[in-house]
């Protein structure tokens, strides 16, 4: 009987210390420890670069006009002949020119134009291929078809005309005139022809 009561005692004290003490309830871990959280990445506001206000651009100064040619006028007497080709006839013009040499050409067109019934050009068929101006010399490069080759008398006129017409300017001194790019020693065959023609 003893020993059997010895034996329920000692289940009892084993079964109270394990109620008691040793199975205490866990206490539940408060939040004593360090939280390792994630840090979260900040974001930043990208800086957002403000447009430069760009300057105004200054207004451009307006272009120059392009200097313009000084345009020239000259009063001059053009050299035709009439109908017989007995005389010279004068036909004043009004020439519009920048330079002297332009002056020179005009001229020379001008004394291909017929300027009525009986003031008729002489150089009308002949065609002109150069015209030049330097120092006072006026070199005249011409080509004579054979429509435009006249006698004796038409060939002084035709040399007359020119003479009369160029050396009415003050600034030639000398005409020179060639054919097909030759110092010939006449227009037509008929009268000599002197390289250059000097103003008397």
């Amino acid at each position: 009987m003893t020993t059997s009561k010895t034996r329920g005692l000692l289940a009892f004290i084993v079964l109270s210390c394990a109620l008691a003490g040793c199975g205490a309830q866990d206490k539940p871990l408060g939040n004593t420890g360090t939280s390792m959280e994630e840090p979260t990445a900040t974001v930043m506001p990208t800086a957002t670069a403000s447009p430069s206000p760009s300057p105004s651009p200054s207004p451009s100064p307006s272009p120059s006009p392009e200097p313009t040619a000084v345009i020239n006028e000259r009063e001059a007497i053009i050299y035709l002949t009439d109908a017989e080709l007995l005389a010279t006839v004068e036909n004043p013009v009004v020439i519009p020119y920048e330079t002297e040499e332009e002056l020179v050409k005009e001229a020379v067109a001008a004394l291909q134009q017929d300027a009525g019934e009986n003031a008729l050009s002489l150089w009308k068929p002949i065609e002109i291929k150069a015209v030049e101006l330097a120092d006072g010399l006026v070199t005249l490069d011409i080509h004579i078809p054979d429509e435009a080759r006249l006698g004796a008398p038409g060939e002084l006129l035709v040399i007359e005309t020119l003479q009369k017409t160029l050396f009415q300017f003050e600034f030639v001194e000398s005409i020179d005139v060639l054919v097909d790019g030759e110092a010939v020693e006449s227009l037509m065959g008929h009268v000599d022809l002197e390289h250059p023609l000097h103003k008397e």
